[in-house]
């Protein structure tokens, strides 16, 4: 899976001043009975020293007790690609600090299995059964893991948009030093051991931020208070700090030049980063993010900013160079240009620290969604992501399909594991950069035959060209000045071949005819080897990119096409300049005033037709649904599913909250019909149900409703992906008419491991992979000769990464044929064909009715 999933884990003092762990949903719930555990003296080691391996161990049991442990052992198997686990501990809120700052305990010396380490390690971590068998990994540097500090604020920012919000204002102020007055008396700043390169982090904040979307403002050095309100004051998007900390406030310079010192308290500073609309406050200064070994420090500078209104800040526990911190800050920002949330962003800074003793963490407002900082869509620039699904043409185009993960597949995998050519059609409204990923793919894989030191091919090449009047270039000359990058004349013989990226616009698409179709074969004899051709439909509105691209798979003659999932981070998610209002007049045919949900219809009903619907409307998922309760302001429950699908076509995020509400709070038949809806696909089903809590409706509860049994199927693997197998709604769906592979996967459930003659059946893999038991990992481990056509059926469901590249290219040479992997042999066998024909229809499983 890609993206991140969302892990709440709740921290509190008790009585008797023992620290509770606790998992919560997304209400605040406890998902179990806390465990309070004593913290020892001794926990609170100093940051600029290295943690000893008794309090990294006190921490672990104390932080992730058993209970805790398990729900996080249940995911962690599973990530894979640019998947990772986003760990949000919910700090104290103030008056409930306890003995000592938790924020400021080291979380990240916590060791947890490695990345590559199998589903039975991470029971044997859950249960405390013995030491890690390879020692494990600190959280802190785990590729699979990011950890966020979550305050409840007490000024929220406010909801508006400011000028100069994609700015990143650079403020330094390394080289003041001296004696610096305080609330608590005199405190020296020494002189700093890099003072001289005092801007080599602007230098680098710059030139991280270069061709971004971000620009770079930096202010004259030292940074003074006066100067740092006056360049808030039109408006920023980021604030980065470099300098000193003390006592909860930063030091400035001042009149005097650098020996002249000032202490700027941190409210003072939230307060500017307020009014300045900032969303990210960047604090590279000693102990900005709190001391667990000084008294008195519950709330720290970082801390206080989160709690008076600035939504992230990213800060330092322990003692930095200036020079490390100027190091970290060129490599978070260069993250962030790319588009990365702010603490997948910290991870890669923090990356660049290794033997540091000083460590960046993450303050975030409670509940915070946004960790992209709300910059991403005024770019433009798309979160890559590789998950597709394939839809058989005929589908209808616009609407949600039923259990559509069945066919899910990752676009680096299914197009760069193949033995014979690929001819695809893919919706894709973001067009983001195909080449690109499978590029990336490609490399994967020339790395693993590398190491193995197989001569078979170089790395297969990528090219794209656009089609914007649905015609293609007539000549190999042509075609060779049309492709980007600029074409490159490979040896013969040495490579994988070509692939070609057509990009379409969606408009275009529609007319398109058998003319399409001759241009496309005519680029076969241009003599490049053409190992794979995808047309990329392409437009602004992701339903009728749907419809264009089924219509160009018809003139293709191809049975079916490829939708490319549609990433939440792309979606706006902080208010637009003016928001849409509380209430608005009545609406024709509505029964009452219209008040949330009629401002969401009233919102859909101005999207429709519109070829750009817009960014997604402020709406209250919880009072729409209030409303709806209480009147029909949509409909009958048929006219409230064409709502849902609408918003679920356009603004996925809203879609996404709408379903949890309906789950949770939707009375009457509506709240079945929105079940059907959230089985679509399984991460939103599963979401529906977790939501549902103890009142996931059982069968005899709903209508009668075509395809009840395709519908069981999916509500039995979502309850056992999120771990409520042992509820009665889960006893009452086990009895409808299941499919003999969902049957299999809940008796592996039930069993408690896979084994490899659980992959012998190709569906049978592909349930156990959507109820979560199954993940690539454990190819290598379940099925290391690749005997099992099931294992097959998995390849393609997960991206290309190296662990799967290492297993394809460890089986024996016929068995790669089927990925492309190994030449062909020269001889015929019809017995060796008759043998692998199973596990080559496995790679590309045929789809439902066809």
């Amino acid at each position: 899976m890609s993206g991140a999933q969302d892990l709440t884990i709740r921290l509190s003092w008790t009585d008797d001043r023992k620290a509770a762990a606790v998992v919560v949903d997304a209400d605040d719930r406890p998902l179990h009975t806390p465990q309070p555990r004593a913290l020892g003296p001794n926990t609170a080691t100093a940051w600029d020293q290295p943690v000893p391996s008794v309090v990294a161990e006190m921490l672990g049991r104390v932080l992730f007790p058993p209970s805790v442990r398990r729900i996080v052992a249940e995911r962690a198997p599973y990530l894979a690609g640019d998947g990772h686990l986003r760990l949000r501990l919910v700090l104290p809120g103030p008056g409930d600090e306890g003995p000592r700052p938790l924020g400021a305990l080291r979380w990240e010396s916590v060791r947890v299995p490695s990345a590559t380490a199998p589903a039975v390690v991470w029971e044997d971590w859950a249960a405390e059964a013995g030491p890690l068998p390879d020692g494990g990994c600190e959280l802190g540097r785990h590729p699979r893991f990011t950890l966020v500090r979550e305050v409840r604020p007490v000024l929220p920012l406010p909801a508006m948009d400011r000028p100069g919000k994609g700015l990143v204002l650079v403020a330094d102020a390394t080289s003041v030093h001296g004696d610096v007055g305080t609330p608590h008396g005199v405190e020296p700043v020494p002189r700093s051991e890099s003072w001289k390169r005092g801007d080599a982090d602007r230098q680098l904040v710059t030139r991280a931020l270069k061709g971004s979307w971000l620009s770079a403002r930096t202010l004259p050095a030292p940074a003074t208070a006066e100067e740092i309100r006056r360049q808030l004051a039109p408006g920023a998007g980021v604030f980065y700090f470099g300098g000193h900390q003390t006592t909860g406030g930063l030091v400035v310079g001042a009149e005097g030049g650098a020996e002249a010192a000032e202490w700027l308290d941190a409210g003072t500073v939230a307060g500017w980063l307020r009014t300045a609309g900032v969303r990210l406050a960047v604090l590279m200064a000693c102990d900005s993010a709190g001391s667990a070994d000084t008294p008195g420090s519950a709330v720290s500078a970082a801390d206080r900013l989160v709690r008076e209104g600035v939504p992230h800040v990213v800060a330092v526990q322990g003692k930095v160079s200036h020079s490390r911190a100027a190091t970290f800050a060129g490599g978070f920002f260069d993250a962030l240009a790319r588009g990365c949330p702010v603490d997948v962003a910290l991870r890669e800074g923090a990356s660049l620290l290794d033997g540091e003793g000083a460590v960046p963490v993450l303050y975030t407002q409670r509940r915070s969604t946004d960790l992209a900082v709300g910059l991403l869509p005024e770019a433009g620039r798309p979160v890559l992501s590789s998950t597709a699904h394939r839809l058989p043409v005929g589908d209808g185009g616009g609407r949600l399909p039923m259990t559509d993960e069945r066919f899910r597949v990752h676009l680096d995998a299914c197009w760069s594991l193949s033995e014979t050519p690929v001819l695809d059609v893919l919706a894709d409204p973001a067009a983001v950069d195909l080449p690109g990923l499978l590029d990336a793919a490609e490399s994967t894989l020339h790395a693993a035959r590398h190491a193995r030191s197989l001569p078979h091919e170089g790395p297969r090449v990528w090219y794209a060209c656009d089609a914007p009047a649905g015609r293609l270039p007539r000549t190999e000359g042509e075609l060779r000045g049309a492709v980007r990058p600029r074409f490159w004349e490979s040896p013969q013989g040495r490579g994988r071949g070509v692939g070609l990226v057509v990009r379409c616009p969606a408009a275009t698409a529609f007319t398109m005819g058998d003319e399409f179709r001759e241009d496309l074969a005519r680029l076969h004899a241009f003599g490049w080897e053409l190992r794979g051709v995808v047309v990329q439909v392409h437009g602004p509105r992701a339903d009728f990119v749907r419809h264009a691209a089924e219509r160009v798979a018809r003139v293709l003659l191809l049975g079916e096409y490829l939708v490319r999932e549609q990433s939440r981070l792309g979606e706006r998610a902080d208010p637009p300049p003016v928001a849409m209002p509380s209430a608005l007049a009545p609406l024709t045919g509505a029964t009452g005033p219209g008040r949330a949900a009629g401002a969401l219809l009233e919102r859909v009903r101005a999207a429709d037709g519109d070829q750009e619907p817009g960014p997604a409307p402020v709406a209250d998922a919880r009072a729409v649904v209030e409303q709806l309760n209480a009147e029909d302001a949509w409909g009958d429950p048929a006219d409230e599913t064409t709502v849902l699908r609408a918003v679920g076509l356009w603004w996925p995020a809203l879609y996404r909250q709408l379903l949890a509400a309906y789950a949770a709070l939707r009375t009457g038949p509506a709240r079945a019909w929105s079940l059907r809806l959230a089985a679509a696909r399984d991460a939103d089903l599963e979401h529906w149900l977790r939501r549902a809590g103890d009142a996931v409706p059982d069968p005899a509860d709903l209508p009668l409703l075509d395809g009840l049994a395709e519908l069981a199927d999916s509500v039995v693997l979502a309850l056992l992906r999120a771990g409520l197998r042992n509820t009665d709604a889960f006893a009452q769906w086990r009895e409808e008419d299941l499919s003999a592979a969902v049957l299999a996967a809940v008796a592996v459930a039930e069993r408690g491991r896979v084994a490899g003659a659980d992959l012998e059946r190709p569906d049978t893999a592909v349930a156990l992979d959507r109820a979560g038991l199954v993940g690539p990992a454990d190819l290598p481990l379940l099925d290391p000769e690749g005997r099992y056509p099931g294992s097959w059926a998995l390849v393609t469901r997960h991206p290309l990464d190296e662990r799967a590249a290492a297993w394809l290219y460890g089986l024996d040479p016929v068995l790669r044929r089927l990925a492309g992997l190994s030449p062909a042999p020269e001889t015929y066998d019809l017995e060796l064909e008759e043998q692998v024909s199973e596990r080559r229809r496995a790679l590309r499983p045929p789809l439902a009715g066809h």
